[in-house]
């Protein structure tokens, strides 16, 4: 049975991610008919691919219909069938990805808890797949939307919350940001989910939204919020955000500044950010210097800011800068 799988996802993959080679679509279609979570998965992705490509015609469309039924399949014996949720999230990617609403698929799947067994105990492995239908409600404009997300702000999961808070940005609704304000002033023990309402309130708030995440710069030298409110502030390239991250920087101590203040300066990609960082390289301290060239570095594929970087380090009096510079742009 093993052998028999692993001959069907290989010939899966052989077929290169051309769903329109000779036998594919049968292969696929074959597939997507099983109750074997990791071989619908493969096939898939391959039909979000597909469909995409083909903007939904002719076969891919026929194979686009056998997803719900797919869906329906796995649930209904989940982790007996599709243990890591890898089928259904798929399933569900490519939902997404070919913009083509199914309420059996989504609205199921942000509810969907899968807890599997593991040393130890449990865990739930469905937090991705509500994360996917949460987008998912979220980019089709679903009335209920803003009451899903809120749900998945709370999740247990990580990788949930972090997929409703991007959510919340992309479904550009002004209001969503009420949500994403309460979640950053209660806070999140991760880092990345975050990161993820810092952008999203920045995404849709833009300049008006720079005077909430800059209260949180106050936090510095050790705040945990501080540090990615920095980076979502440079993530943003929002012109008023410079003078805010400027002032940071300079306030803040030379570790925090180096670790994160010019990384956040660097990503505005702001002429006035870019002179101030190479300033910096040619005539700040030295440990200062080293960090600013290796926050620029972070965009080493230009090659003229690599070159302008290079040139300020050889003028440090710090020979040690020149060849930090050097050796970060070089990797």
């Amino acid at each position: 049975m093993a052998r028999r799988l692993e001959e069907r996802l290989a010939a899966i993959h052989a077929l290169g991610g051309d769903a329109a080679a000779p036998g594919a679509a049968a292969l696929l279609r074959d597939a997507l008919r099983s109750k074997t979570g990791i071989l619908i998965g493969a096939a898939a992705a391959m039909v979000g691919e597909a469909g995409d490509a083909a903007a939904g015609a002719g076969a891919a469309a026929e194979l686009v219909a056998e997803l719900p039924a797919a869906f329906a399949r796995l649930i209904e014996r989940p982790i007996e069938r599709d243990p890591g949720c890898r089928g259904k999230v798929a399933i569900a990617r490519a939902l997404h990805r070919l913009d083509h609403w199914v309420d059996a698929v989504f609205a199921a799947g942000v509810r969907h808890v899968q807890r599997e067994p593991v040393w130890g105990g449990s865990e739930d492995t469905a937090a991705e797949l509500r994360g996917v239908c949460g987008l998912a409600h979220a980019h089709a404009g679903r009335a209920d939307a803003l009451d899903v997300l809120a749900e998945l702000l709370a999740d247990p999961e990580r990788a949930a919350r972090a997929a409703a808070a991007q959510a919340l940005g992309d479904a550009g609704r002004p209001d969503a940001s009420a949500l994403l304000r309460y979640k950053v002033l209660v806070g999140d023990p991760e880092p990345a989910v975050l990161a993820a309402c810092f952008a999203s309130l920045l995404a849709l708030g833009g300049e008006g939204a720079i005077p909430f995440a800059a209260r949180f710069l106050a936090e510095r030298d050790g705040g945990e919020r501080a540090e990615v409110a920095a980076l979502a502030l440079g993530e943003s390239r929002l012109t008023g955000a410079y003078p805010v991250l400027r002032a940071w920087c300079d306030a803040s101590r030379p570790e925090a500044r180096g670790r994160v203040g010019f990384l956040a300066l660097a990503l505005l990609r702001l002429d006035a950010a870019t002179d101030h960082l190479v300033d910096v390289v040619r005539a700040g301290r030295a440990s200062d210097a080293v960090a600013a060239a290796r926050a620029l570095a972070t965009f080493r594929d230009d090659g003229a800011l690599a070159a302008r970087t290079i040139e300020a380090a050889a003028a440090h009096p710090d020979p040690e800068v020149a060849a930090a510079a050097r050796a970060a742009f070089a990797r």
